[in-house]
């Protein structure tokens, strides 16, 4: 049912003159959430996976041939699709009717397109992010493997979602009003509550409202704790180990554990000067140490070896972290995180947040390897204010460091909450304006102040 048409009725409501996007991973429940919605506003569903069998001359409803698969998921074919998909969406709009966009939309610069088709006919955009939680999306992905093995490909449903996933851009480009995520395991109808709550409001209102109150999050000592960085040391020092075999510069472990201690050294200074480091330039700096000065190839394994390596320890939300999450949620209270990363980048942290049941209460989240800022850098903090259109002296943040989350806070006028459950913060810089102990004493701090109301 890729491409039915009609007339969209007046009964159809605001979601007629609103181009709807509906996107996320695979197993998200996209198509099932798309349909719904084209059912109700009486539209167009487009889907991206018709268009793709089309330009591959496959048969509507048959497999994608096994010596098209690959190519069906590779990133330059795939624009091709986002391309043709918003050709057909363009007909469509020029002709009157409603449309609802059906893909994964995993890139800015798609979700952009369609916002610029939609604008080039006097049409809102809304871009619809479904997420379930991971364990549903692997049982789905496994019984569609079982249904049709492709064996020997190496593009079976699992390894698309693992790259998909890896390569799935943040939702930063858009405004707040036309962007809200869907957890979508559930009744179409809960599914589609908050949709169509966005569609139904008055311009202006609700989250993107400057008067609302809006609470930043720290990431780590703050909503997630990394209680066995040790072993993640370890292991990015054995990486480092097999790099420089693997470059032909092989170092003892004495010599690998010096490089890289000193190229952690060098990233926690310029991150105290304010400037924005990661693994890239840690690995860089560790090979470098080891004699290995020029770009090489066994640096890309490397980082990635890096980044990943969080992975092998244990990460966990903080005691009652989903709790206040879940508080503010329910009080309409718009939640945005702003970290800084180092060796983890924010794409690995959102999966930890995502598994720990922390992400879908986070509309906005600032990452400095994406920002280009750590904290107190006033860039990190208007990062995550910015897409929710809230003013700083509504806004509170907090965080566990006094002289990145409080400094930061407290320079822009945002009220600063230091929370000192896992990390107390005793650095002779100036404190917070409150300081709790737990999250259950920050939930109760939280509805002093009037923002749980």
């Amino acid at each position: 049912m890729g491409e039915t048409a009609s007339t969209p009725s007046p009964e159809a409501g605001r979601s007629a003159g609103t181009v709807l996007a509906v996107g996320g991973l695979v197993a998200a429940g996209k198509s099932h959430v798309a349909r719904a919605l084209a059912e109700r506003s009486r539209g167009v569903r487009l889907e991206a996976d018709r268009v793709r069998d089309d330009l591959l001359g496959a048969t509507a409803g048959e497999p994608v041939h096994e010596a098209h698969w690959g190519r069906s998921f590779a990133r330059g074919f795939e624009d091709e699709i986002y391309a043709e998909l918003l050709r057909r969406a363009e007909a469509q709009l020029a002709a009157g009717r409603a449309v609802v966009l059906d893909g994964c939309f995993a890139r800015a610069h798609q979700r952009l397109a369609a916002r610029a088709a939609a604008r080039a006919h006097g049409r809102e955009f809304l871009f619809l992010e479904c997420r379930v939680p991971q364990e549903v999306a692997r049982a789905r992905l496994a019984a569609r493997d079982a249904e049709a093995p492709r064996p020997g490909s190496g593009w079976g449903w699992q390894a698309i979602y693992d790259d998909l996933a890896e390569r799935f851009e943040p939702v930063t480009e858009l405004a707040v009003r036309e962007h809200v995520v869907v957890r979508s395991e559930g009744p179409v109808g809960d599914v589609l509550a908050p949709v169509e709550a966005r569609l139904s409001a008055p311009a202006g209102r609700g989250a993107g409202s400057a008067d609302a109150r809006v609470v930043c999050f720290d990431c780590w000592n703050t909503l997630l704790v990394e209680e066995n960085w040790d072993v993640a040391q370890r292991l990015r020092i054995d990486e480092l180990l097999e790099a420089g075999r693997e470059a032909g510069s092989p170092a003892t472990r004495e010599e690998a554990e010096g490089a890289y201690h000193r190229a952690w050294t060098r990233h926690l200074e310029l991150w105290r000067a304010g400037e924005a480091s990661g693994a890239r330039e840690i690995a860089g700096w560790s090979l470098e140490a080891l004699g290995l000065a020029d770009p090489h190839p066994a640096l890309e394994h490397l980082v990635r070896s890096f980044e990943e390596a969080s992975h092998s320890s244990r990460v966990s939300a903080l005691e009652g972290a989903r709790e206040t999450l879940a508080a503010l949620e329910r009080a309409g209270v718009p939640c945005a995180l702003v970290c800084d990363t180092g060796l983890t980048p924010g794409r690995v942290v959102r999966r930890h947040l995502e598994r720990e049941g922390l992400l879908g209460a986070l509309a906005v989240q600032a990452f400095s390897d994406e920002v280009g800022a750590p904290k107190p850098d006033a860039r990190a903090f208007t990062a995550a204010l910015e897409p929710l259109g809230a003013r700083s002296e509504r806004a509170l943040h907090v965080g566990d460091l006094r002289r990145t989350d409080v400094a930061g806070a407290r320079a822009l006028g945002i009220t600063s909450i230091r929370l000192r459950q896992t990390h107390d913060d005793t650095s002779p810089l100036p404190d917070a304006d409150h300081v709790v102990t737990s999250h259950a004493e920050l939930l109760g701090l939280l509805g002093d102040l009037g923002v749980l109301g």
